[in-house]
């Protein structure tokens, strides 16, 4: 009895000394960021998507294993599933989608089987620019600006490949620029960006079993134009943000520099124009995002120093939706800014910096930390961190392959009390399901 006590006892060090590691790295990485890199003057055949891990601490990047990943189709846009398994970039150079397997420990970026797959073999020219997951990472939305559609595709949850959804392609507006998916998966929202004319947001309801799209009652929504510069109204991109009351729809207008806001009708998914918006941005939006879990809502411009362009903070009125700037907003951003993300903690900022043919399209990526009780930003140290050429969105994930274990629950060593560790589930090599009072309890980090 006595040997198999110290075995036990043993057994409990090693873990202990693997909750020290397992701490360790849930520390320093918060988890991932990925920036599409368009290729620039070089060509999309220098397409790449650039990998990094957050520094949980100070929200520092650091390239992960095998970064940059080629993609030489032109990546323009990318969205993460909700679990952090698979990512998904649009090629705007061949009409394609590239879908990864996500590494869960390192961020690296395995293409899954069957990708980059074709939009419609028989076609080309629909220039796929936005991407959108819906919250339970079931489907994915293309936004495509010359064929003025958006299409759907089912998530295979085992391999991550597509398929594409009955009735796909769905019509949209003219030139649809961004696609977002409402919170609860029941609307998806496209912003028709036409050039020269009066734009429009495409509102459906989602299918739950197929992806498919049906408009909702009264889509497309008009944006409101104006008389300056010229008529007309350019939305390009689209967020959503919880409210007391339920939804509501943030959309980019880079034409007359506002930002509008619409209720969601929790129902039908029709919009209603807010009496409080639009609310002023800085010059030359590209791309809104709400943060998850806080009242806040940052912009990337381009303008007005371009091309140094800057990055706009609000405050959401919890009651109304309605915006106030942050204190010191806008704040100073990189070389032509465009894809802005925030992460899913609230806790970071990160932009996707083009560049321009002054640099050759040298991209970089800003990274800003979120003061919690006042929205401001703060530059990461080490930022803007080296891109690929011509960076053109950006979006983030958790780590998800970390977890917390208990282990050694008790170990009445010579009448001694029970010792209880934290470490990580693959280092102590345990099982799950059918412990016994020697295993490992695993204690999944549901954290988000």
């Amino acid at each position: 009895m006595f040997t198999f006590k110290k075995v036990l006892f043993l057994s409990c060090v090693v873990c202990l000394s693997c909750a020290a590691t397992g701490t360790t790295l849930q520390a320093q990485n918060a988890g991932f960021v990925y920036v599409t890199n368009g290729g620039g003057n070089s060509g999309a055949g220098a397409g790449s998507i650039s990998a990094y891990s957050i520094d949980s601490q100070t929200g520092a990047l650091l390239p992960v294993p095998g970064s940059p990943f080629p993609d030489p189709g032109g990546p323009w846009s990318i969205a993460v599933d909700p679990k952090g398994r698979f990512a998904y970039a649009v090629n705007v150079a061949n009409d394609t989608i590239s879908a990864y397997a996500i590494d869960g420990n390192t961020g690296a970026l395995t293409p899954v089987p069957g990708s980059p797959f074709p939009q419609d073999p028989t076609l080309s020219g629909e220039r796929p620019v936005s991407v959108a997951i819906d919250p339970a990472g079931n489907f994915v939305f293309v936004a495509n600006y010359y064929f003025s559609s958006v299409r759907a595709y089912r998530i295979d949850q085992n391999t991550g490949t597509l398929s594409q959804a009955p009735g796909s392609p769905f019509p949209a507006g003219i030139n649809p620029e961004s696609v977002t998916v409402d919170l609860n998966g029941q609307f998806a929202y496209v912003a028709n960006g036409y050039h020269g004319g009066n734009g429009t947001v495409s509102a459906y309801s989602i299918d739950r079993s197929s992806g498919s799209l049906t408009p909702v009652p009264g889509s497309p929504f008009a944006v409101p134009i104006g008389g300056f510069p010229a008529p007309g109204s350019v939305p390009c991109s689209v967020t959503v943000h919880a409210t007391a009351t339920g939804e509501a729809l943030y959309v980019a207008d880079s034409w007359r520099n506002y930002i509008w806001e619409y209720i969601i009708d929790q129902t039908t998914g029709a919009l209603a124009p807010s009496p409080t918006s639009p609310f002023s941005a800085p010059g030359g939006p590209y791309s809104i995002s709400a943060a998850p879990h806080a009242q806040y809502v940052y912009l990337s411009n381009q303008y007005p120093s371009y091309p140094t362009g800057s990055v706009a903070g609000y405050t959401i009125d919890t009651a109304t939706g309605s915006l106030t700037a942050v204190p010191g907003s806008p704040f100073l951003g990189g070389m032509v800014p465009v894809g802005l993300a925030v992460d899913p903690k609230g806790q970071f900022v990160f932009i996707a910096n083009q560049g321009s043919w002054s640099n050759n399209f040298a991209g970089t990526v800003s990274g800003f930390t979120i003061d919690a009780n006042t929205g401001v930003l703060s530059p990461v140290p080490g930022s803007p961190f080296a891109a690929g050429l011509e960076p053109t969105s950006v979006t983030t994930t958790l780590n998800h392959a970390v977890k917390s274990v208990q282990t050694c629950p008790t170990l009445p060593l010579n009448g001694g009390t029970n010792a209880v560790a934290s470490a990580t589930f693959a280092h102590c090599g345990g099982r799950k399901g059918g412990q016994d009072d020697s295993s490992p309890v695993i204690i999944e980090d549901s954290s988000n």
